[in-house]
């Protein structure tokens, strides 16, 4: 596995989309039930459409398929929770992810003033690494929040079949809250060999193009290049800069491996690459 999300690396991801989920509280509810539930169904479709799209953008870039992660968080509970109903709602995830906690294998707690978390780490299958966390903060006006988060990478066996199956999986973690998570893509294929500068430019366009996307902004640094787009083919988007951005690739050669790694990522991507 070439990436490990820690526990850490988690409360960043959160700190990141704070901004974007207080926005998202200020929209007006639905009039009605059946608009939400019509709401939701359209959202649920856009997103199954995400691995597809996102394999055939890294074919178009020439890359053989190395790993997937994925990535999806939420509020589940909108105050502070005390440390045994903590462990009781992760146990709820663990059933949902089909962890089996009651089979020997624990949770690791922390604890602190106003912080507590649980969370659970390991492979879930030969070559699949799971983490999931829940994790309660009290806030300043002393209700605090509570949130879930959850991680899955490896190389999927059974290509978009499997990363569906993972996705439905981590919604039904979310499930007893009736929370909708954010989620966090990224693929990761590579080429052999080192790619000249003016080749990597031309397979990170061969990905914009097929996704639709226009290029917003991009950097080049050594055996780096990355690019950020929007494309209206994608669900959701970040603002950055006061301009919406829901796609990331980039290609770095790894002198050690002697290959060229084309990362690509919705809406951006995160940890080391």
């Amino acid at each position: 596995m070439r990436f490990y999300f820690k526990l850490g690396l988690f409360i960043i991801f959160i700190l990141g989309f704070l901004g974007g989920l207080g926005s998202a509280r200020s929209l007006p509810r639905p009039a009605f039930k059946e608009d939400a539930v019509l709401k939701k169904a359209t959202a649920t479709a856009e997103e199954d459409r995400v691995p597809g799209l996102l394999l055939d953008a890294l074919q178009a870039g020439g890359a053989r398929l190395d790993t997937v992660t994925l990535e999806a968080w939420a509020v589940v509970n909108g105050a502070f929770v005390e440390a045994g109903a903590l462990d009781e709602m992760a146990r709820q995830a663990a059933a949902a992810l089909e962890v089996d906690v009651d089979g020997g294998t624990d949770f690791i707690a922390q604890d602190g003033e106003g912080f507590h978390a649980v969370y659970w780490q390991g492979e879930v299958q030969p070559g699949t690494a799971l983490f999931f966390s829940l994790q309660s903060l009290s806030g300043s006006g002393g209700e605090g929040e509570t949130y879930l988060l959850i991680n899955v990478s490896g190389r999927p066996r059974e290509g978009e079949r499997e990363i569906h199956a993972w996705l439905a999986k981590m919604r039904a973690a979310f499930s007893p809250w009736q929370a909708e998570p954010r989620l966090t893509y990224t693929m990761t294929g590579f080429v052999p060999g080192r790619l000249a500068s003016t080749e990597r430019e031309r397979r990170a366009e061969n990905i914009l193009n097929i996704l639709e996307a226009q290029k917003v902004e991009g950097i080049e640094d050594g055996e780096l290049l990355s690019v950020s787009a929007y494309t209206p083919r994608l669900p959701d988007f970040l603002e950055v800069a006061g301009r919406k951005v829901n796609v990331n690739v980039a290609l770095r050669y790894h002198a050690a491996e002697g290959r060229t790694y084309i990362y690509l990522g919705c809406p951006l991507l995160g940890g080391e690459y």
